[in-house]
């Protein structure tokens, strides 16, 4: 059934209870419940990330994070800026990987509460016949927290530039609604609103500039036409606000985290080698056509007939009609929901990102079709439906809803909906809007509106939920990972699975010689910085050793090498790797001043323990 705590009731003069005292405690109560049962779903993903924190390691992503977030201060070689956001605070926790998951968790939620508060505070004056409590906003407020688990659905456990990319798009949407309610209510807007923009701009351009760039125009824009009632004069009030905040960020970066000077260099020769190999625009371009296009033919296969049944429910007008499509939507609720469960569409995790995708775009199509309809229709009733009653003002918010997660998922070699997922948070305050909107429409209408935001945040739950604690990226689940690598300081806050521990700790046993004291150079091929991470090591060049780019990895060595002599003095890198020495490697080890034939040695014992080739300075072998 549709969750009335959300939905206004149907503005008709035969509405039972319209004009009735008993309505309000009834809806009240349906509020109160709502907005337990939304709270509810939060808790069980947001528990069960925080029970997940000390277990599993991912060597490849989240050691890279890992490991620019450990010297984010002397190795400034790289694409992001994230390193500059979490680094000190990983400086400040002590280097424990699970208390950095947990304070990724609490920005998380914190960024989520506050988007989903401001969501509910600008859709109020709206939504007149909405159930006249807090209970209101709080429900709604739960339900964006809950589908913003998806943030959880397949990303590494350790924050990353995504992270920042999502929450910073997420906190600059929140300002900007408030701007708009303040607005809304014929007041000035309160000058703290648009200079929080500035830090949330520079973080964002600074760890992502790409998908940033756009999240930003878009943000302005939308800011732009939400402050035009009030002249132009404000609006540029605003915008000097927004510019002020972004200067005085911009200086606190420069003095007290890295200069620019440093920064800015590394940042832009890196990214220029992989706009033109690994992710020219272009080539991303045409892969978001294609995928996009996959997964709409996909999404519309699987839940056709419940499709259908949203159409006809939005049309029907007559007794029979309505009896019809409440018919049709259930079979098709039942359709979908099989198809859901056979397909893999509770899973979460990477290896699940071609199957429950669809599925919860679904909840979103379901609804907004069914919008749509009703919109197109409001001619032909006698009542409209307060969607229609938008302004332009709103429907630029509600464009930007849509238009977010797409923006912010931009600049990556990920198909586009694969990282617009992790913003779904966006999207569930989207069909919060159509179901409070749609309040004119036939009952079953209304009710299957209501089933596809409940069923959003019961699926971004349950998905969110399974990807963080039995297929978490790249790693083992939690049941799996009982084990601490002994004798490996880095990871002494995680628990491991026995493998992948052994494996570590024999590394770091059999290196130990050649490890102390920490901070050697050390160079692991390809996509290995976690482990480079467990031996206390500082990569050379960038923290990412691409293995679908050896040469752009040889660059970032040879730019630390400067004069044919590296940082390391006479305690030449140790280099690990997983397939055979060629000849890039050699080459780039020769503009360091080193010759691999030569100047290494294989250490025998460390690859049969290990399965990794590990090359150690020959002066340094007996």
């Amino acid at each position: 059934m549709e969750p009335p705590s959300l939905s206004a009731e149907p503005r008709r003069a035969d509405a039972p209870g319209a004009d009735g005292a008993t309505a309000v405690p009834t809806r009240v109560l349906r509020t109160a419940v709502a907005a337990f049962a939304a709270t509810a779903a939060a808790g069980v993903w947001i528990g069960a990330v925080a029970l997940s924190a000390g277990h599993g390691f991912d060597v490849t992503d989240e050691g890279f994070y890992l490991l620019s977030y450990r010297w984010w201060d002397t190795d400034l070689r790289s694409f992001t800026g994230a390193q500059y956001l979490y680094g000190p605070v990983f400086d400040l926790l002590g280097h424990d990987i699970a208390a950095l998951r947990l304070f990724r968790l609490c920005t998380v939620v914190g960024v989520h509460l506050v988007f989903g508060w401001s969501f509910m505070r600008w859709l109020r004056p709206r939504r007149p016949h909405a159930p006249g409590t807090r209970l209101w906003e709080a429900a709604g407020t739960a339900a964006v927290v809950a589908c913003g688990g998806l943030v959880y659905s397949w990303l590494p456990l350790s924050p990353g530039y995504n992270d920042v990319s999502i929450l910073g798009g997420l906190l600059a949407a929140a300002l900007v609604l408030r701007i708009a309610t303040a607005v809304d209510r014929g007041t000035a807007v309160p000058a703290w609103t648009p200079a929080a923009l500035g830090p949330v701009a520079v973080a964002t351009l600074l760890a992502k500039w790409t998908s940033s760039a756009l999240v930003l125009a878009l943000i302005a824009t939308v800011a732009g036409v939400a402050l035009a009632p009030q002249g132009l004069r404000a609006v540029a009030r605003c915008a000097a606000w927004a510019l002020g905040g972004a200067a005085a960020a911009a200086v606190a970066v420069h003095l007290f985290v890295v200069p620019w000077t440093a920064a800015l260099p590394e940042m832009v020769a890196t990214n220029r080698l992989i706009a033109g190999k690994t992710n020219s625009p272009l080539a991303l371009l045409g892969m978001y056509t294609r995928t996009g296009l996959l997964l709409l033919a996909s999404t519309v296969v699987n839940h056709a007939l419940l499709l259908a049944a949203a159409v006809f429910a939005a049309v029907s007008r007559t007794p029979a009609g309505r009896r019809g499509a409440a018919v049709l939507a259930g079979v098709g609720l039942g359709v979908s929901g099989w198809r859901i469960v056979a397909g893999g569409g509770l899973s979460g995790g990477s290896a699940n990102l071609h199957r429950f995708p669809a599925h919860v775009l679904a909840t979103l199509l379901l609804a907004v079709l069914i919008g749509g309809v009703v919109l197109f229709r409001r001619r032909a009733d006698r009542h409209r439906p307060a969607l229609a009653d938008e302004s332009r003002r709103g429907w630029a918010c509600l464009a930007m809803l849509v238009l977010l997660p797409v923006f912010q998922a931009a600049g990556t070699g990920n198909p586009l909906h694969v990282m617009a997922i992790n913003a779904f948070a966006a999207w569930g305050a989207l069909g919060i809007a159509v179901l409070t909107g749609v309040d004119t429409a036939p009952w079953p209408a209304r009710r299957l509106t209501g089933t596809a935001v409940g069923g959003s945040v019961v699926l971004a739950t349950v998905v969110a939920t399974d990807g963080v604690r039995n297929h978490p990226y790249r790693t083992a689940g939690r049941d799996a990972s009982t084990v601490t690598a002994t004798g490996v300081p880095a990871l002494a806050s995680l628990s491991l699975d026995r493998r992948t521990a052994d494996e570590l700790s024999g590394l770091r046993r059999a290196l130990r010689p050649y490890l102390e004291p920490p901070g050697r150079a050390v160079m692991a091929f390809d996509e290995m910085a976690g482990v480079v991470l467990a031996l206390d090591g500082r990569s050379v060049g960038e923290a990412w050793y691409s293995a679908l780019d050896p040469a752009r990895t040889a660059a970032g060595i040879r730019a630390r090498c400067a004069g044919g002599q590296g940082w390391w003095r006479e305690r030449s890198p140790v280099l690990l790797f997983r397939r055979p020495v060629s000849p890039t490697e050699v080459d780039a080890l020769r503009s360091c001043g080193l010759d691999f034939a030569t100047h290494y040695r294989q250490l025998a014992t460390a690859t049969t323990t290990t399965g990794i080739r590990v090359y150690v300075p020959a002066a340094e072998t007996p």
